[in-house]
This record gives structure tokens, C-alpha cells and sequence, in this order.
């Protein structure tokens, strides 16, 4: 289990949005390493996961991968949620997610210079879901293990 400036450099990776919820994140995450290391490992091990998926895996393949990180922590998102507003908000970042995931295989049929321009506006979109999803993720860990903000 590292630092929490070594997860910002594994985030730089996972893209620039959920950089910036984890630099934001940053001192609640400084106390959860200090005070619950197992819910600082889950946080870590998932902004890893959205990281290595990000850089190992291109084309419709490496978003779907990255969409499979995320649906995890939604999956998690809806068991836990404690009232109809989070589970309405988890459902919605699902529904996002499928509609995401069912415009991929149009990038196959598509001209490369298109396919490359939509390519980039789905990675931008992810990358704005992970950081929001990731954020919520780390607020209902703490908020499972009744750690205070």
C-alpha cells in the first residue's frame, strides 16, 4: 500500500478528470490510509484498475474495459446505497454506462478519422464518469465503515 501521492502519479494515468478527484480527494484519503489501510487499498486497487485499463487496452476493446472498472464500483454504488437518492443516482450512472457501452461497436463502422474523433469524445465521457463514480465510491466507503468526512 503506497502513499497517496504515489496513487495521484496512478492516476495521471487513468486520466485527467479522475486525476483531479483524487488530488481533490487527497487529504480524505491521507486519513483513510492513516485510519482504515483496508478502505484505502479498495480506493487504491480500483483507481489502479482504471489506470492499467486506460493504458493497456485501445479501441472499442480498452473502452469497454475501462466501462467494466466502472461498473463495479456502481455495483457497489447500488448495494450500499442507503436511500432512493443514491440508488437513483447509481442507476443513472448505469444507464449511462449502457448507452456508452451500445455506441462502441458503431466506431467499427465508421471512417478511422471519425472513429478516432468519436473514440476520443467516449474516452473524455469515461473519464468524467470515473472521477464522478470514484468520488461517490469513496464517500460511501467511508460512509459504510462510519469513518467521519
Amino acid at each position: 500500500m503506497g502513499k497517496v501521492g504515489t496513487l495521484i502519479k496512478v492516476a495521471v494515468a487513468a486520466g485527467p478528470a479522475v486525476w483531479e478527484a483524487v488530488r481533490r480527494l487527497g487529504p480524505t484519503l491521507t486519513r483513510l490510509r492513516e485510519e482504515n489501510p483496508e478502505i484505502y487499498t479498495l480506493v487504491s486497487d480500483q483507481v489502479t484498475r482504471l489506470a492499467r485499463t486506460r493504458r493497456e487496452s485501445h479501441g472499442p476493446e480498452g473502452l469497454r474495459r475501462r466501462i467494466g472498472v466502472m461498473r463495479d464500483q456502481v455495483a457497489y454504488l447500488l448495494a450500499s446505497a442507503d436511500d432512493d437518492g443514491e440508488r437513483h443516482r447509481a442507476q443513472d450512472w448505469r444507464r449511462q454506462l449502457d448507452k456508452i457501452e451500445a455506441s462502441l461497436p458503431l466506431l467499427t463502422a465508421m471512417s478511422r478519422q471519425a472513429a478516432a474523433r468519436e473514440a476520443r469524445h467516449v474516452d473524455e465521457r469515461i473519464d468524467e464518469l470515473s472521477a464522478v463514480i470514484l468520488s461517490a465510491y469513496v464517500d460511501e466507503q467511508r460512509e459504510d465503515h462510519q469513518l467521519e468526512p
